[in-house]
């Protein structure tokens, strides 16, 4: 496998130019064609990046360009499509969250790379940052005990006019819109980390748009014996994103929990310990899909897909308790 991988990118929206960066930080691979349904779109982001060469369909550039990999950054609602036609090419994908619209179509994604032999990864990169890193690591050595609470809240107030909304992805069903894909998958994909498993019972509430997907919304994931997690989002509040992990021996707080580059580690008689864990970024999540090529593997150990596969079941359980569903599903 080569030290240098040429990347294709399906999807020209404001996430592919972070991707870019960040790749070209690894110093091991660079984005050679970006592919939009939107030709315009496409050269505007070849113009911006300098990408070698820009596609108006996905198809044509997965037909004439030789890639090592692909990197799916359109909607969500297009996900599902677009990794099976890179399926189609025998090229492995790293597929943006939420990873898909349901577990349906995960699910089958994940039987398609198998029987391919093809790595597939989500791109959850805050599962790959320092700060997640050494979280895992105290939760594994026992540091806080038993964990039996989680706190965490994902909140930002978008600027979204009236005169857009109706277009603007985030309220249109027809894409997968709303908080939960968009970014309660934040908060649910931690929680699958912190207690290493699905919930045994799943509660929450969402207050709808008018277009009929979540603005805000809360999860309450249950799992068993007093252990719980309480966890919320929103597009339209602004909330801290902060996380908190309690255990039977201390707690582990964590401010910007999506993006921390600290946390803070308190047991029972000790003085709260700060521990600097370093930068975050995309780069981490992309260096884990590269060293995984180089060792022939499917998925990653960071990231399994049967963890992203839970994630999209908690989601599909709580668009069933709201009613909310997807055109087209």
């Amino acid at each position: 496998m080569s030290s240098s991988f040429k990347w294709g990118i399906i999807g020209c929206g404001l996430i592919a130019p972070k991707f870019f960066q960040a790749l070209e930080n690894t110093g091991e691979g660079h984005v050679v064609a970006a592919a939009s349904k939107s030709m315009r779109r496409a050269r505007r982001i070849q113009q911006k990046l300098g990408i070698e060469c820009a596609y108006g369909s996905y198809a044509e550039m997965l037909e004439h360009e030789k890639l090592d990999a692909v990197y799916i950054a359109n909607t969500h609602a297009e996900h599902y499509q677009s990794a099976k036609l890179c399926f189609e090419h025998n090229l492995p994908v790293l597929v943006e969250k939420a990873f898909t619209r349901n577990e349906a179509e995960a699910e089958e994604l994940i039987d398609l790379a198998g029987m391919k032999n093809l790595m597939l990864m989500e791109a959850m990169w805050t599962r790959f940052n320092p700060a997640t890193v050494k979280i895992r690591e105290l939760l594994a050595d026992g540091a806080i005990g038993e964990v039996i609470r989680l706190k965490a809240a994902f909140g930002v107030k978008m600027p979204l006019s009236m005169k857009t909304m109706p277009w603007n992805r985030m309220y249109n069903p027809y894409l997968a819109g709303g908080a939960l894909l968009d970014l309660g998958v934040y908060p649910l994909a931690y929680a699958r980390m912190v207690f290493g498993r699905r919930p045994e019972r799943i509660g929450g509430s969402a207050k709808m748009a008018w277009t009929g997907v979540d603005k805000t919304s809360e999860y309450h994931l249950d799992y068993g014996g007093g252990r719980r997690a309480d966890l919320m989002t929103s597009f339209v509040e602004q909330r801290p994103r902060d996380a908190v992990i309690t255990g039977t021996k201390g707690i582990i707080t964590v401010p910007h929990f999506s993006g921390a580059d600290r946390l803070t580690l308190t047991r029972p008689g000790g003085a709260p310990e700060v521990i600097e864990c370093g930068a975050n970024g995309f780069e981490h999540e992309i260096l884990e899909f590269h060293r995984c090529l180089r060792e022939g593997l499917t998925e990653s150990p960071g990231m399994p897909l049967s963890e992203t596969l839970d994630v999209m079941r908690t989601a599909d359980a709580l668009r069933t308790l709201w009613g909310m569903k997807y055109p087209g599903e």
